[in-house]
């Protein structure tokens, strides 16, 4: 999966817990030992959303992207 959003206009009548569920529902019938995802550091309320569901930072991984020009240079030359 690549992002689960719930609109602004839908926040707070439960919808994300809903779905949050639903995703670790999956993982556990799956046998899976986690569930990852990132959330950008500025939005105070989806690590406050995420914490109050038992949710844990990991400070030890950083996120990488590769776009653009070099995206490209490595697409061509791999």
């Amino acid at each position: 999966m690549e992002n689960l959003y719930v609109r602004e206009c839908y926040r707070r009548m439960g919808f994300g817990k809903m779905l949050f569920c639903a995703v670790a529902k999956e993982a556990v019938k799956r046998n899976y030992g986690r569930v990852d995802w990132v959330v950008l550091d500025w939005n105070v309320n989806a690590i406050r959303f995420y914490e109050e569901m038992g949710g844990e930072v990991v400070e030890e991984y950083k996120f990488f992207r590769l776009t653009g020009k070099d995206l490209q240079a490595f697409g061509h030359t791999h």
